[in-house]
């Protein structure tokens, strides 16, 4: 009985300080916690990093959109010739249905 309520008491503290170590200085690394927490002389960006940041990100959008779009314009003309090689298929067809 003696030996299960030291375990308990053990276990008890054991819990109480690891969950002290989870507070929101140690779970939140995130820079945005930082950044209000340290001011803006501790950040870990700085603002205009953080519009460069967002400038590259947005180039970095408008690049991929631009590549999708010649790639479907690509695509768009094979099957636009290949419409058309149909188109010419089928006419002779006609031709030679007719002359037969």
């Amino acid at each position: 009985m003696k030996n299960s309520n030291l375990l308990l008491l053990a276990v008890t503290i054991t819990s109480v300080a690891l969950l002290q170590g989870c507070t929101p200085k140690t779970a939140g690394l995130d820079s945005s916690y930082l950044n209000n927490n340290r001011g803006a002389a501790g950040a870990q960006i700085t603002k205009a990093e953080a519009r460069q940041y967002k400038r590259q990100q947005n180039l970095t959008a408008d690049e991929i959109r631009l590549e999708n779009m010649k790639r479907h314009q690509a695509s768009d003309a094979i099957q636009e010739g290949s419409g058309a090689l149909d188109s010419a298929a089928d006419a002779i067809k006609n031709a030679i249905s007719i002359f037969k």
